[in-house]
């Protein structure tokens, strides 16, 4: 079907093999906007090393791209305020840089 936004995607399939491990990283990031970046820079390298030795490079690259996926079509004012966007965009790119 035809679609006007251009980040829409309404044909796409969902990689339910990084679903837990991006789970376990929306956690990381809620509890940084929550609680501050610094607690948490620790918690990522840890994930960071057990998806590597669990799925691979692949595996921690795919969840990369689930978690810019989601930074990327964040939608104002259909998903949450401005400010409120910013924030998840700006501790989303945190934790990117941070697995990177």
């Amino acid at each position: 079907p035809g679609y006007m936004a251009p980040l829409s995607d309404p044909n796409a399939k969902p990689n339910d093999g990084v679903k837990g491990s991006v789970d376990a990283c929306l956690r990381i990031v809620s509890l940084a906007m929550l609680n501050g970046t610094e607690k948490y820079s620790d918690d990522i390298k840890i994930i960071v090393n057990v998806l590597k030795e669990e799925g691979g490079s692949e595996h921690v690259e795919n969840v990369i791209a689930s978690l810019a996926y989601l930074r990327d079509r964040v939608g104002v004012p259909r998903d949450m305020r401005l400010p409120a966007a910013r924030t998840l965009r700006a501790h989303l790119n945190w934790f990117i840089e941070k697995m990177l």
